[in-house]
């Protein structure tokens, strides 16, 4: 249902008495209550270090909430104005909070024009708004868009994107004149040179100006260095895009205009989503995103340090090993084809392999390529589709973030940034785009290695190292504690991580009491049924192989390798809530006798889980919501779904409490250490030299988690080279 728009009065601030009535109307307005800020930033760029806002619109509701006042300020019309504009909105904000769409990046923007934003202030994200107002869904399966235009689209005004869509088109049309001037220079020297022989050309990642004849090489030249350097800035393949254009260099009435209707629509986001989340009573959800917000920033600030050299060095090996990969499917099907040809692709499959597939994405090729492995490992098929799976991850590799941290360096940067998605998924897990960093090194299809991503985050030279502390299997653990929870502890899931039916000195493990939590680990436990045995942790793989595969031993090297090929794949994909035909696809080599015993061995092994599972089945039968451990409630969500959503979830709001807390600490004791990012389960900190100690503190607060019946674990690692260094050691010297 579409919201009513509400009333709205739009004013440019061009001087000083504009910003003195703007203030003076608010406070008229809100009779000294106050009403929340509204605001947003528009940029010469993204980059969250190195861009400044060029133009502020703001705004605010009358206590009625029927009526909104908005203004925007531009910076290059008046410095002055606009820098006191926006010390102006922080003030203002004080009482009732300053709210904006993605708010972290307008902090940020404030930030590098030295604005200061106190932690104290009341932040609020209207796109966090949007997540925890509505069904726990992805936008795929029917749950809201995160983006501002298309979630008002959807909700609000199906007007809301016109203004975009006139900056788009400006921007459009831009790019387009520069294009044709290339284009105008380059036919001259070589008539191949049309518009979408330039567009075919650089949308490959391996052609850039060094690729270029000689000739053509310089005619572009000539065209480059005749664009702003603005754009040039933005530049990702060798010609000019619609995004590469900033908006300040776009007719600024235009700009302003679709600015001040962004106020407009955030206001009405808000307006759309406090009602939903305060009837779902999903406020404790809301409440602890925004708390978070203020420590995210500082770590999306912190940034890494990249090596310079070893990022230019991998970069030219992976182009050279690209090209070689090429050429080998050339030769393999005698046509030269991109592997983001899906049609093209499936012709082949077809007419040369006769082999009709449904799909070529990359689930359906990995299904299909695991089954003819198994048939015909030494086929030219299988040859095919596994250069065509591995160019696909190596290209997106060197376009997406080798050739990014190379534009970095070019234009004198040794750090790099990357923003956090706090609600990247629905059940709350962080998500960002360094969450795709592979753990191990990268290997060429013989095996050999490539290149190895973690290599590139090293140490800066003002920090003694980078300390990570990673959390042990931290959704297992919570997976044991719901077994606890829904009243049937799973024997061997909760001995994995703690001595439960074990005990010490004649005291039986009670998982209620935290001293025995406490100290789970340096007592000393013996089992209870067979109290000459002392408890080792459970190895929760191996139980599931053993069970799997009774016949093999569980010395043997057969069976360490059925446990990281089945074991853990199982428990994790059941964890997730995967059935039969989920664990028929992941191993192809069995026979559906093998695939049953394989599925019915996590739930043998652990028969507590199972009931946990049925219990996620049955729940959302009875109610429109689930909460998971710290109150945040999900609506909407299948049986299923809801087996992972509420382990994951948890985790998720474990580590955000954890992740603010540390943060709290940092500030409160002034210390020159600070967080760089959290990486699924791992925490990076750099360390500053004298601060050695204070990563024992950063352990405790982590390991914390007050009332729970499962202990958690973050071990400790340390490099004072790069990430792929990391070791384990017990403290930092």
């Amino acid at each position: 249902m579409m919201r009513k728009i509400i009333e709205q009065d739009f004013k440019v601030i061009e001087t000083m008495q504009d910003l003195l009535d703007a203030i003076k109307h608010y406070k008229k307005l809100s009779k000294g209550e106050g009403s929340i800020i509204f605001f947003d930033t528009e940029t010469t760029g993204l980059n969250i270090k190195y861009d400044l806002p060029f133009l502020l619109p703001w705004g605010y509701l009358n206590p009625e909430q029927n009526h909104a006042y908005i203004y925007c300020v531009d910076r290059d019309a008046d410095k002055e104005v606009f820098d006191q504009t926006a010390c102006a909105i922080i003030a203002l904000a004080k009482d009732k909070g300053l709210c904006g769409h993605n708010i972290k990046y307008d902090i940020h923007m404030l930030n590098n024009i030295n604005v200061v934003t106190p932690d104290d202030l009341h932040y609020i994200d209207t796109m966090v708004m949007i997540r925890v107002a509505h069904d726990a869904l992805t936008p795929e399966n029917g749950g809201p868009p995160l983006g501002l235009k298309e979630y008002s689209y959807r909700f609000i005004d199906r007007n809301a994107r016109d203004h975009e869509h006139a900056v788009k088109s400006e921007r459009t049309d831009i790019s387009k004149q520069y294009n044709k001037v290339l284009k105008d220079k380059l036919y001259k020297v070589d008539r191949t040179w049309t518009l979408k022989y330039i567009d075919d050309y650089f949308k490959d990642v391996l052609h850039s100006v060094d690729t270029l004849t000689d000739d053509v090489k310089e005619a572009y030249l000539e065209w480059y260095n005749e664009i702003p350097e603005a754009i040039r800035k933005n530049m990702t393949t060798g010609r000019v895009s619609s995004d590469d254009i900033p908006y300040n260099l776009l007719d600024r009435t235009k700009v302003t205009e679709y600015a001040m209707h962004d106020i407009l629509y955030t206001m009405e986001v808000y307006l759309q989503c406090l009602p939903a989340i305060e009837a779902r009573g999903n406020m404790e959800a809301l409440r602890r995103e925004e708390a978070m917000i203020p420590a995210l920033v500082r770590m999306e600030a912190c940034g890494f340090q990249i090596d310079g050299d070893y990022v230019r060095e991998v970069t030219k090996t992976l182009a050279e090993y690209l090209a070689q990969q090429r050429d080998a499917l050339f030769s393999l099907v005698g046509a030269q084809i991109s592997v983001a040809q899906h049609a093209e692709i499936k012709k082949i499959l077809l007419n040369q392999f006769n082999l009709d597939v449904p799909g070529t994405g990359k689930e359906d090729l990995n299904r299909i390529y695991d089954e003819l492995k198994h048939k015909e490992p030494d086929s030219d098929v299988v040859r095919f589709i596994g250069l065509v799976q591995e160019l696909r991850t190596l290209e997106k590799w060197y376009s997406t973030y080798l050739l990014r941290f190379v534009r970095e360096l070019d234009q004198g940067h040794n750090r790099i940034y990357t923003q956090i998605n706090q609600v990247g998924t629905v059940s709350g897990r962080v998500t960002s785009d360094f969450q795709q960093f592979p753990k191990y090194g990268i290997n060429k299809e013989d095996g050999s290695p490539l290149f190895h991503p973690r290599k590139m985050i090293v140490k800066s030279d003002e920090f003694k190292g980078i300390a990570y502390l990673d959390y042990s299997q931290i959704e297992l653990r919570l997976q044991a504690l719901y077994t606890i929870l829904v009243g049937e502890p799973d024997l061997n899931l909760c001995r994995a991580y703690m001595p439960y039916q074990c005990v010490c000195n004649g005291t039986e493990f009670n998982y209620e009491n935290p001293e025995h939590i406490k100290h789970a680990y340096d007592w000393e436990w013996f089992l209870k049924e067979d109290t000459t045995k002392k408890w080792t942790a459970t190895d929760v793989h191996a139980a599931t192989t053993s069970v799997a595969f009774p016949d093999i031993d569980t010395t043997s090297d057969e069976f360490k390798k059925l446990r990281g090929k089945v074991g853990k794949r199982v428990n994790f994909a059941k964890n997730y809530g995967a059935q039969f035909n989920k664990i028929k696809t992941m191993f192809p080599d069995y026979d559906d006798e093998t695939i049953h015993r394989i599925d019915d061995a996590y739930y043998t092994a652990f028969p507590g889980v199972k009931k946990y599972h049925e219990y996620c089945y049955e729940i959302v039968k009875q109610s429109p919501y689930v909460e998971n451990l710290f109150g945040v409630r999900y609506y909407g969500l299948s049986g299923h779904k809801l087996i992972n959503c509420l382990v994951q979830g948890s985790g998720a709001y474990f580590l955000k409490e954890r992740i603010k807390e540390v943060d709290e600490y940092i500030q409160t004791n002034n210390l020159k250490s600070r967080m760089q990012m959290q990486i699924h389960d791992e925490i990076s900190y750099e360390i500053y030299p004298g601060e050695e100690e204070h990563v024992k503190e950063f352990q405790k607060i982590m390991q914390k988690f007050e009332g729970s019946y499962v202990p958690i674990v973050a071990d400790l690692e340390f490099t004072t080279t790069n990430w792929a260094d990391k070791e384990e050691v017990d403290v930092v010297e």
